[in-house]
């Protein structure tokens, strides 16, 4: 099995891979902010209070507070996960798939049968030739 990039960059001291990894992470949070506001308005016609879910880990620590900053620059205000569930949006969702992954947006585009758009950038293949 393969570890992950940052891993397999801090263990190489590759810093250049390490500033590649932080700038695809960044662009991939950027994209994800107004594609999740443009899923909720596809779907329920208005933005909602959007839950971050984050993986702890030793790169994502170290991200954080750049994603705070992120947050902060795009106008975004943080609340509580029960503030974001107070949503009328969560209420729905009995119905979604058991068997698929992939964000509440995305499920509930799909329940609803609304084409999901394809992600701005592919990053798969460029992070797994990070710092090998």
């Amino acid at each position: 099995m393969d570890i992950e990039p940052y891993a397999r960059c801090v263990a190489k001291n590759d810093q250049e891979g390490i500033e590649k990894l932080k700038q695809l992470y960044l662009s991939a949070a950027a994209d994800s902010l107004p594609q999740g506001q443009r899923f909720a308005q596809s779907i329920y016609g208005r933005d909602v209070k959007h839950v971050m879910l984050l993986h702890i880990g030793a790169f994502q620590t170290v991200m954080l507070p750049r994603l705070l900053d992120l947050l902060q620059q795009k106008g975004f205000r943080l609340v509580s996960l029960s503030g974001a569930e107070s949503d009328p949006a969560y209420v729905t969702g009995a119905d979604l798939p058991s068997d698929w992954g992939g964000t509440f947006l995305q499920q509930m585009l799909r329940v609803k049968h609304i084409p999901l758009e394809k992600d701005a950038a592919d990053r798969t293949q460029e992070l797994n030739e990070l710092c090998h």
